[in-house]
């Protein structure tokens, strides 16, 4: 069983989202503003999670917040913001690698970027974690560093819970064996 207790709330719940939404719809911009700062600590996280650099999840969360607030009306009725950012961005990254819009002079992933005293035994997780496609990645630090439930990943991940418990299971696995190696 996923274990949902260190999660402050739950992503999936709109909450104010959908009120604060449709206010920023008519024009409100203190309703937009309030309502993409709510996620802002979340979202970087999960823009450092797709880049692996600090300047290029800035510029993904930047990206991400001015396409959101540009196509607010996408937002499905009655959602949580949230999910929905995390799509955006994990679209905008996807496509950003794919066009080679990487910010110029961006290095390949090394743990020793990150400027902290890594162990030994932390090292090769980092590097396997760092050789994850993209959207492993997101999944799993939806799942291991948000603390994720399966339900609402499923709702993120727009799949259906033994699909996501399976996909987490494979990259935790691979991750494993590739630690041990």
């Amino acid at each position: 069983m996923h274990d949902n207790s260190n999660a402050h709330y739950s992503w999936t719940e709109p909450g104010r989202d959908p009120e604060l939404a449709l206010a920023a719809q008519r024009g409100d911009l203190g309703a937009l503003f309030t309502l993409l700062r709510k996620y802002r600590r979340e979202l970087w996280r999960v823009c450092f999670a797709l880049t692996l650099d600090r300047q290029r999840a800035e510029r993904l969360v930047h990206d991400t917040l001015l396409r959101a607030a540009k196509n607010l009306r996408s937002l499905p009725t009655g959602s949580s913001m949230l999910p929905w950012l995390v799509r955006l961005a994990a679209h905008l990254a996807t496509a950003a690698a794919k066009n080679g819009t990487q910010a110029p002079g961006a290095e390949p992933f090394s743990p020793e970027a990150l400027g902290t005293g890594l162990t030994e035994m932390e090292r090769p997780v980092l590097e396997a974690f760092a050789a994850l496609p993209e959207g492993e990645r997101l999944l799993l630090a939806l799942d291991t560093i948000e603390h994720i439930s399966y339900p609402e990943l499923a709702v993120i991940a727009k799949r259906e819970v033994p699909v996501i418990m399976n996909q987490v299971a494979l990259i935790r696995a691979r991750i494993a064996r590739e630690e041990a190696a």
